[in-house]
């Protein structure tokens, strides 16, 4: 062995040999001061070991090695360069020919580099797209920083703090209440008038005056009428009609959106701002009535879509608040007049936006508008009417025909503008009419009738090409879920099968799929959003099928529930698959796979409920099952779906892990039924191993599914299957004595060491497999790894094994805190760790397997530690005696046999 070899080995043996020399000490002076010496003596050698390899490693360059020439160096503006110079060997370092910083490497290299070129510097990196949270954050700083900032933040600064002034001084001043309000109307008139003055000169900023003038004129006139009686109800209403007309003139003649708006939520939040809590709802509503006077004057000039939205929020926000906080039954008559009014209003104010500009009901603006009117005025009509019997059922007719009456209207006109409108009002119309009906009927009679509605509606829809009429078909069969469900607890269900609990499921059912089938029909017809409801709606289908049928089988036979469950999901599953590959329609034959997943996971539910996969029939039903996936799996290959393709590998590992569970868990049930011990434990490991092995073999069988897809078993279907059985190892070592029912406890020739001995066999053999091959699915770099983790696994196994021995033949402790005080556990403990070493060491010297010899030398020096940490504690004791002696026995013969590891070479792993 060379000196470089002997360098590069003795810093690895260095501690090794400084503990040894430390525990010698240690043993002479009973004290652990040898154990401190030991580690710096290794320290020390180590040191000297790295000294001395990088010295031989200069030598050996300096004398040996020829000297390279000097690459010539290539610039990016030239493209011919200057030959370079031959630099004749010498005894040193040569130098550089061409003069330039030099920056050593960061550690020595084996071989110098033949040469160097220039190379251009690496492009910058391209900026990463903005992130949604980025453009919400610029749009909102291009907001501010556009038009007038300042003003438009210091007109609402003003108006609050002009309220919360006019407050806080009629709670702490003695200046009487007519003067305080008279300067409050006065500076709202000069911010109006100065507004007005600069409407030339500076457009935007005098809107923002106007508006924070007109808006506390009317927080002026409100609060003088309303909390100090100052001014007559009918005095104050005339001011804030004129307040409003004179906003709207305002709004209209200099064509300001901002001042109409301020103008229009300044008086809307007024009163909430002056509020006492003691208002009467008459002037209140009254009050708001004046105001969406104003708006509908805006409106009969000005499209603007966000003032219709501001007035409908403002208005039927603070009604609802109303309704929550401060509405009593004395209230209904006078409080449903206001809603009405309301309403009749902003339903004129959605017909005369539509005489100027065509509706944009995709829009939040006028979407809200149209379709949250109804709801929100309705909502709050039956909270009010709902204590009288069927006022909500004939109030839900009269307004889907008022609607329809609407609609009829519009469309009478000819309008363009209004066509849209009238659409929509016409599937409001047949909303609110439907809506009559559970209002009025049981829920079994609601659920039928609107999901056959609603599929005539889609099935209308599509015929005539409207979007709107296949929108509400959408609507009304999500509908019909919602009151099936609503109602489900009262539903009658007396004879199997034909009962109105099941009958309603397949009607909602059936309808669905007759929906996805008219949309797949159209696809061509309809636009893009659409085509995937028609996926929707074949699931939609496919779970109103497998929840009334797996619900009706619980009722009608609980005793056969598990079997039948998994019959009924299979034959299912086969007929759709079936109906859909004979009309040609994929998404059925997708859905019937994806019928799978439920039907695997509502009998596992079932099987875990009722305590193994066999109960109840399942027997039958899970084999039927299996037969029916493998034949949907197969289908689905033939039919060349490219949207099936992607997940059939998944589907294939799915069906091998739901094998796996199903025979490990019934197999641990019945023997848990005649035996004890760990026999019931074994098939949670055995049987992922032996599917492991049968996936292994060179050729699997059958043919199909494991030869064809042998890839996707082995490497996807393969690996939890792994996982499994190393956890299981490692578990079951962890926590299990090994006793066995019916048989003595044998070292090593028991059920459960048996065991574990063969799946670690079988994880070998599929490592083996993954690393060999003409394609190994293993790199290079990932074998250490995966070697290092079995041999942990199988060194667990082994320490686990010799506890067991020691507990079974002469009562030592297996839980951790005996263990780790129990003197003769770790005395075994102590010579095995020993034994192991010296055995890995033995071996590394006769194959020279480098890195086997160094954990040998650690397992060595750990084991020197622990003699000195923890067996220590049974000073006097025979085992303390025997682990000592042992321990320094086989490092002597050690030293003698295998003094220092193998030399370096490519290969450094078995």
């Amino acid at each position: 062995m060379n000196q470089n070899n002997v360098s590069g080995t003795s810093g690895a043996s260095g501690w090794v040999l400084g503990l040894v020399l430390g525990a010698v000490i240690g043993a002479m002076e009973q004290s652990l001061a040898g154990l401190v010496v030991g580690a710096l003596l290794g320290y020390l050698l180590a040191q000297v070991a790295h000294l001395q390899r990088q010295l031989s490693g200069l030598q050996k360059r300096a004398t040996t090695e020829p000297v390279p020439r000097s690459a010539p160096v290539e610039w990016p503006a030239a493209q011919a360069a200057a030959p370079s110079s031959v630099v004749a060997p010498a005894p040193v370092e040569p130098a550089a020919v061409v003069a330039a910083p030099v920056v050593p490497p960061p550690e020595p290299v084996e071989e110098p580099a033949a040469s160097s070129a220039w190379s251009p510097p690496a492009s910058p990196p391209q900026p990463r797209a903005p992130s949604m949270l980025n453009k919400a954050i610029e749009r909102a700083w291009t907001w501010l920083r556009g038009g007038n900032p300042l003003a438009r933040a210091g007109i609402v600064i003003l108006f609050f703090g002009a309220a919360f002034l006019a407050r806080y001084a009629a709670e702490r001043t003695y200046v009487p209440v007519e003067l305080r309000f008279v300067f409050i109307g006065a500076g709202a008139m000069v911010l109006l008038l100065l507004g007005w003055r600069l409407r030339a000169k500076r457009r935007l900023y005098a809107h923002i005056l106007q508006g924070g003038g007109v808006a506390g004129l009317y927080l002026t006139v409100f609060a003088a009428t309303r909390l100090y009686q100052l001014v007559p109800p009918g005095f104050a209403l005339s001011l804030m009609v004129v307040v409003a007309v004179t906003s709207a003139v305002l709004a209209v003649a200099q064509s300001s959106l901002p001042l109409a708006v301020i103008g229009t939520a300044g008086g809307f939040l007024a009163p909430i701002l002056v509020s006492t809590g003691a208002g009467n709802h008459v002037a209140l509503f009254s009050y708001y009535t004046v105001l969406n006077l104003g708006v509908f004057t805006v409106a009969w000039f000005r499209a603007w879509r966000v003032l219709n939205l501001i007035g409908f929020v403002f208005t039927f926000g603070i009604a609802g608040l109303f309704r929550a906080t401060a509405y009593g039954p004395e209230k209904m008559v006078s409080t449903d007049a206001f809603l009405v009014l309301f309403f009749l209003m902003y339903v004129a104010i959605s017909i005369l936006f539509s005489l100027r500009q065509k509706p944009d009901l995709r829009g939040y603006v006028s979407g809200s508008l149209v379709f949250g009117l109804p709801v929100a005025a309705f909502t709050m009509h039956a909270t009010m009417v709902s204590h009288i019997p069927y006022a909500l059922a004939w109030s839900a007719l009269a307004l889907g025909a008022f609607y329809l009456a609407l609609a009829w209207m519009l469309l009478r006109s000819g309008r363009d503008t209004l066509r849209l409108l009238a659409e929509a009002f016409a599937a409001l119309g047949v909303i609110f009419a439907s809506l009559a009906i559970p209002l009025g009927f049981d829920t079994q009679t609601t659920a039928a009738m609107w999901a056959v509605e609603g599929a005539g509606l889609l099935w209308l829809g599509v015929r005539q090409q409207r979007a709107l009429a296949r929108a509400f078909g959408v609507l009304l069969q999500m509908a019909s879920g919602v009151a099936y469900l609503h109602g489900a607890a009262s539903l009658h269900t007396g004879t199997p099968i034909l009962n109105s609990a099941y009958i309603g499921t397949v009607m909602i059912a059936v309808s669905g799929a007759l929906s996805a089938w008219w949309l797949h029909r159209a696809a061509e017809r309809v636009s893009r959003h659409e085509q995937g409801f028609e996926f929707a709606f074949v699931l939609w289908a496919a779970l109103w099928w497998v929840g009334g049928g797996v619900v009706e089988i619980h009722r009608a036979w609980p005793a056969q529930s598990l079997g039948a469950i998994l019959t009924f999901l299979a034959a299912s599953g086969v007929a759709l698959e079936t109906l859909g590959a004979r009309v040609a329609w994929p998404a059925m034959r997708r859905i019937a796979v994806a019928l799978l997943v439920p039907a695997v996971l509502i009998g596992l539910l079932q099987a875990l409920q009722l305590g193994h996969p066999s109960v109840r029939a399942g027997a039958l039903g899970w084999p039927l099952l299996l037969i029916a996936y493998y034949r949907l799996l197969w289908r689905c290959e033939r039919a060349a779906d490219e949207g099936m393709n992607a997940v059939l590998p998944a589907l294939h590992a799915a069906a091998c892990w739901l094998l796996a569970l199903l025979v490990a868990w019934e197999s641990s049930w019945q023997i848990r039924q005649s035996l004890t011990g760990v026999w019931s434990l074994l098939p949670w490991g055995l049987v992922p191993a032996a599917i492991l092995w049968a996936l292994t073999v060179h050729t699997p069988r059958p043919e199909w599914p494991l030869a064809r897809h042998a890839a996707t078993y082995r490497r996807l279907a393969a690996l939890p299957l792994v996982a499994v059985a190393a956890a299981w190892v490692l578990a079951i070592n962890l926590s299990s004595d090994g006793a066995a029912d019916a048989l003595p406890y044998v070292p090593l020739l028991n059920p459960l060491d048996i065991s574990v001995a063969l799946i670690l066999a079988v994880l070998l053999r599929y490592g083996v497999m993954m690393a060999s091959g003409e394609a190994p699915m293993v790199t290079t770099a990932q074998r250490r790894p995966l070697i290092a983790a079995f041999a942990a696994l199988s060194f667990l196994w082994l320490n686990a094994a010799l506890l067991r021995a020691l507990h079974h033949e002469l009562g030592t402790p297996l839980h951790a805190h005996g263990v780790a005080h129990s003197t003769v556990a770790q005395a075994a403990l102590s010579i095995f760790w020993g034994l192991l070493g010296f055995g890995a060491m033995i071996l590394s010297s006769r194959r020279g397997w480098r890195l086997l010899w160094i954990a040998g030398a650690a397992m060595m020096a750990i084991v020197v530690v622990k003699l000195f940490l923890v067996d220590t504690a049974g000073s006097g004791t025979l085992a303390r005696i025997v682990s000592f002696l042992t321990v320094g026995v086989l490092l002597l013969v050690t030293g003698y046999v295998s003094p220092l590891p193998p030399p370096r070479r490519e290969e450094t792993s078995p």
